[in-house]
């Protein structure tokens, strides 16, 4: 009898607390953006309703250009919001970028934590200071907003921070029919394209944090975060020139990079795979010094690059007409053109770079 009575009472349990669980709900209302979110308070255990507002009512453009300066390549961009917006934007992060720079003169730290506490924190301390050296030299941003630089190690990627400041003056972000101008970074690299991360201003961007940490909310968190920003391909220090230089080196590199695209939404399979064709000669070209065939094969690549374009040469290298300003793509689908104006634009910068070296012999 005590052991039925024990089932009984698991079974009760059991539904009980599925039955809890059943009660929880995130129900989206695409007309508005929000998520209208049903759950049980972790600490008062009430049913709470509320309303989570998406990030993404925002309309981006976004245009991204470089230039030489004798020292380095100067990426700028400019981002415009359109008007028919419904937030500002708060969030530019040109993020994705597949290498950790190298901070210059870097002090080492020799002492001893045990042994010598306080040497061991001056060499520390000398080490943010050059890190943040790093940082302001590397990064800057307009007016009322805040730059940063930020690595993660594990999985080797760059991105760069544009965020508005903290002050009670600053803005709160890029109003629906504005333009902000001087997001700027300084990098050797040649450019590759990758995508900026943009988000809108909402008053509880936190508005998640307090979901239960259930296998049902986890999944929820993700769905709902997956929609909250919007990407934008750009131009950013992505190709390393080699060094010492080595013009076939530096095509395996392009090519390298090219390929990445293809997950990115930026390139079709086929136009990659004539791309690919196209690039072989030229690797081939570049390694034996063949300047004839180095131009052939830099002629095939553009000619495919321009043509899906209207008014694309290489006069648009280092900045593209305000009409063709990126907008959002989605980067988690196949591409709808054949190859990004974004990325046409990266092959003709770095390929007549690499021609013009090739012509002046180094």
């Amino acid at each position: 009898m005590k052991t039925i009575q024990k089932s009984l009472l698991f079974i009760a349990t059991f539904c009980y607390a599925n039955f809890m669980y059943a009660q929880d709900s995130a129900v989206y209302n695409a007309s508005r953006g929000t998520w209208s979110l049903y759950y049980q308070d972790a600490e008062t255990k009430q049913w709470v309703n509320k309303e989570y507002v998406q990030q993404n009512a925002i309309a981006p453009q976004v245009q991204s250009s470089v230039r030489w300066t004798g020292k380095a390549f100067q990426y700028n961009y400019t981002v415009r919001n359109q008007r028919l917006a419904k937030q500002a934007i708060d969030l530019f992060r040109v993020w994705g970028i597949p290498l950790i720079y190298s901070v210059p003169n870097m002090p080492p730290i020799t002492a001893d934590f045990k042994a010598d506490s306080e040497n061991w924190w001056q060499q520390r301390w000398a080490q943010s200071s050059a890190k943040r050296e790093f940082e302001n030299n590397t990064v800057k941003a307009p007016k009322g907003w805040s730059a940063g630089l930020r690595t993660d190690e594990e999985a080797n990627q760059t991105s760069f921070v544009f965020t508005p400041g903290l002050k009670d003056s600053d803005p709160s972000g890029i109003n629906p029919g504005d333009t902000l101008r001087g997001f700027r970074v300084d990098r050797t690299e040649l450019p590759g394209v990758t995508t900026a991360k943009m988000t809108g201003a909402t008053d509880e961007p936190w508005g998640l944090d307090a979901l239960p940490e259930t296998p049902y909310w986890e999944q929820k968190v993700d769905e709902i975060q997956d929609l909250d920003y919007l990407t934008v391909p750009v131009l950013a220090p992505i190709i390393v020139v080699p060094s010492p230089y080595n013009g076939a080196e530096l095509a395996k590199r392009i090519k390298t990079h090219m390929a990445s695209w293809l997950k990115l939404g930026l390139i079709t399979q086929d136009t990659l795979d004539r791309l690919n064709r196209s690039f072989d000669s030229l690797i081939a070209a570049q390694t034996y010094n063949n300047i004839a065939g180095t131009r052939e094969a830099v002629r095939e690549i553009l000619q495919e690059a321009y043509s899906h374009h209207r008014g694309l040469d290489h006069n648009k290298n280092e900045e593209d007409d305000d009409e063709h300003d990126a907008v959002p793509i989605n980067s988690k689908a196949p591409a709808t053109v054949p190859i990004n104006r974004v990325a046409a634009r990266t092959l003709s910068f770095d390929l007549m770079y690499l021609l013009t070296r090739a012509y002046v012999g180094r």
